[in-house]
């Protein structure tokens, strides 16, 4: 199988791979069937690309990687939905927002994380009042040196050519 999106270009991928959320993510509903894929190599990021809108993907992680206390709770309703028997069977993502300009200012959606039956590979978004849609990923007293180190490392399109 195959989709073409303007991020990635075609990406070939079997049926297998596929992770199915039969009800999307809120505000994406039309989007049922995604491909997961590490950002790059050795990363704790991932993109998350819809197969359905091609023009739809999300940078997501797996929270606990950065949050080591975080407990999550799966409800029976949403456990019996993606036929999940076993807690080793699930993985959890959140979405990832960078702000334009501000890559200090990451953040991710713990409010609603994506949890995945890895045995089936069905997927349900899950809403949790006791977080936050907006945690940021970097405390407040490292967030100016991110910044100074991405800022060093980028160079307009404009004099990248010009080199």
């Amino acid at each position: 199988m195959q989709v073409h999106g303007t991020r990635f270009g075609t990406l070939t991928f079997g049926e297998e791979e596929l992770i199915y959320l039969a009800d999307g993510l809120l505000g994406f509903d039309q989007s049922k069937r995604f491909l997961l894929f590490p950002y790059a190599e050795n990363s704790a990021f991932f993109w998350l690309q819809s197969v359905d809108e091609p023009g739809v993907a999300f940078i997501v992680i797996n929270p606990f990687e950065f949050f080591v206390n975080l407990d999550l709770t799966i409800s029976d309703a949403d456990t019996e939905c993606i036929g999940l028997e076993r807690a080793e069977d699930v993985e959890v993502f959140s979405l990832v927002n960078v702000p334009d300009d501000q890559p200090e200012a990451v953040r991710t959606n713990l409010a609603a994380p994506v949890v995945v039956n890895v045995c089936n590979r069905q997927g349900r978004q899950i809403l949790l009042k006791e977080y936050s849609a907006r945690q940021p990923l970097i405390p407040m007293e490292m967030r100016r040196g991110v910044k100074e180190r991405a800022m060093r490392g980028y160079v307009p399109q404009q004099l990248a050519a010009a080199v």
